[in-house]
């Protein structure tokens, strides 16, 4: 059913069902099974709408035959969600999406990735408790609100070109946002950004908190989604049995490992890990990680069990939540022509806002290579990898870390000593292979100690300050390691230097 009015500056209003548009089916009997009304009676049951509408405000709706119980709502009524949207973009301010509770955080996640270039609001909400159910509610407050940030040339407010979420006096990012409560009237939270706004006796928007699309970038709607994205929490005790038997039984495209902490899972096991790997290698299954924490990030490199993620071809996302690294594969997976190492680019890069920060990752070498100070080398313990140019498109000011990875390195000390004996390596940034180098050069990026390892692992030197006035996306810069010591042996298998930029 649709209804449309002819003129512009107006709201349409997509109508899902949910408890907002819920009441008894017996209107004499409060105690009788919940039903969700079709969009004619709530419109007619609801006269904060009438009032508003008396007042020159306009509203159309948009509603499915039969409406839906959030549970109840997934791809498919994305991709119908989107493509309302897309074919009627120009014809209104913005639109309001009510929604059931349960579901609507992975709703707004997965609309965030499918409206690429929104210029427009986009709000999702819904209620607690329907205002056709009890005078006491908060369902007629988060309706009307939605609709006023939905129509800011009505409301005198700025435009918030995002999909996002209003409930209980707050408008969150939607990617951003998880369910922390199924009673109460402020269900919603955003744990690693704070709201774009505040909505009390104003309406408070905060302009530096919003994610603006890029000045070139025009709309448009993707609508194809991959629905095989398998997410796997890891529990103590959990076996690599149980890991494999789940992968082999779903023939995921991706897998969402749910770890511990900031990203790490068992590895006493080496066949625990090793499936992952197999699944990575053999299968072209993009294998992700998230925390299973509400705040924070998950940083692969920090501990020694997440090192070895990285290793294994493990990648993370910083802080994105559970909901919308579903979201996100689903539609970075949806793109038929996206290869497995562009979509894992992609997922550890914000797309809508949804990272705290992105990680980009410029390949220096991806062959075998030694560092010995006892080499047959025109330059003895000294190797220089050649400039390469800096990968992305980012605002150089908002560098937050510069991190010169070795993969399957090890560090063997000589001569009979422990491997708790340590040697010291100096890095240095755009550099001549016959420079002189030493600590009082301009472009030292500092000394890194690094201890006999008995096995390979990851090894990670942060050079970020020292990088940071060279650091330009496209920038090419030469990085030259050197190490003195005789007893030393530093080998890796490939070298990468990964970016990490902050985001709003």
């Amino acid at each position: 059913m649709t209804k449309e009015s002819p003129s512009h500056g107006k709201v349409l209003v997509l109508y899902t069902g949910g408890t907002i548009g819920s009441r008894p089916r017996d209107k004499e009997d409060p105690e009788s099974p919940q039903f969700v009304v079709p969009w004619e009676e709530l419109e007619t049951g609801t006269p904060e709408l009438i009032r508003l509408k008396a007042r020159g405000f306009q509203v159309d709706a948009v509603s499915s035959e039969k409406p839906l119980d959030s549970c109840n709502i997934g791809p498919k009524e994305w991709s119908q969600f989107a493509k309302i949207i897309a074919d009627r973009y120009e014809n209104y301010e913005g639109f309001v999406i009510l929604h059931g509770t349960d579901t609507m955080v992975y709703t707004a996640s997965a609309l965030s990735f499918m409206l690429r270039g929104l210029r427009k609001p986009v709000i999702l909400t819904g209620a607690q408790r329907s205002a056709l159910v009890d005078v006491r509610n908060d369902a007629a407050q988060n309706f009307l609100t939605a609709l006023m940030l939905a129509n800011p040339r009505y409301s005198a407010i700025p435009t918030v070109p995002e999909v996002s979420i209003y409930f209980g006096g707050k408008l969150l990012r939607g990617n951003r946002t998880i369910k922390l409560d199924t009673t109460g009237y402020e269900a919603y939270v955003s744990p690693n950004v704070p709201p774009l706004g505040e909505i009390g006796d104003q309406m408070v928007l905060h302009k530096d908190r919003i994610n603006w699309p890029k000045d070139n970038e025009r709309f448009r709607a993707r609508l194809r989604l991959e629905e095989r994205i398998l997410p796997l929490f890891i529990y103590p005790g959990i076996t690599h049995e149980v890991v494999e038997a789940q992968i082999q039984a779903t023939k995921p495209k991706a897998v969402i490992v749910q770890a511990f902490g900031s990203g790490n899972i068992p590895n006493l096991d080496p066949k625990f890990i090793e499936v992952f790997r197999k699944a990575r290698r053999e299968q072209g299954i993009l294998i992700a990680v998230v925390s299973q924490c509400t705040r924070g990030p998950a940083e692969l490199g920090i501990y020694e069990t997440s090192a070895e993620l990285l290793e294994a071809g493990f990648i993370a996302a910083h802080d994105i939540t559970l909901e919308a690294a579903q979201c996100k594969l689903m539609a970075l997976l949806g793109d038929p022509d996206i290869s497995l190492e562009v979509a894992e680019e992609d997922f550890q890069r914000s797309l809508a806002g949804e990272l705290s920060r992105s990680t980009y990752v410029t390949k220096y070498s991806d062959k075998p290579d030694s560092l010995s100070a006892k080499a047959p080398e025109a330059s003895p313990g000294r190797v220089r990898f050649p400039a390469q140019q800096l990968a992305g498109i980012w605002n150089a000011s908002n560098l937050a870390q510069a991190l010169l990875r070795f993969r399957k390195a090890r560090v063997k000390m000589g001569d009979g000593k422990d491997l708790s004996e340590h040697s010291d390596y100096q890095v240095y940034l755009n550099v001549d292979p016959d420079e002189r180098l030493t600590p009082d050069h301009p472009n030292f990026a500092g000394h890194f100690k690094r201890y006999g390892m008995e096995g390979e692992s990851l090894v990670l030197f942060d050079i970020t300050d020292a990088i940071r006035p060279f650091a330009r996306p496209g920038e090419r810069i030469s990085i030259s390691l050197q190490c003195n010591d005789l007893r030393a042996e530093f080998t890796w298998s490939s070298v990468e230097l990964a970016v990490l930029i902050q985001e709003v």
